[in-house]
């Protein structure tokens, strides 16, 4: 068995892993992504919100990054 296989019908998309191809903790990651993604398509957000929150990320990086990498070597 391959480790991913992708199956469409008419109204579904089914997806069947191996549990041997992949890490518990993939499956686990892959599977809440699944959900958020799911409940951000249900939001009623859009790119505003989007540009929000990457102007809040640099701003956080732009303060913050420095003493946050400090102890990574360059």
């Amino acid at each position: 068995m391959e480790n991913l296989q992708i199956e469409s019908t008419t109204s579904q998309i089914i997806l069947k892993l191996n549990k041997k191809g992949f890490t518990e903790q993939f499956l686990d990651s892959l599977i809440k992504r699944l959900k958020i993604e799911d409940l951000a398509q249900k939001s009623a957000l859009d790119d505003k919100i989007l540009k929000i929150a990457d102007e809040i990320n640099q701003d956080w990086w732009d303060k913050n990054g420095e003493e946050f990498l400090k102890n990574i070597a360059k």
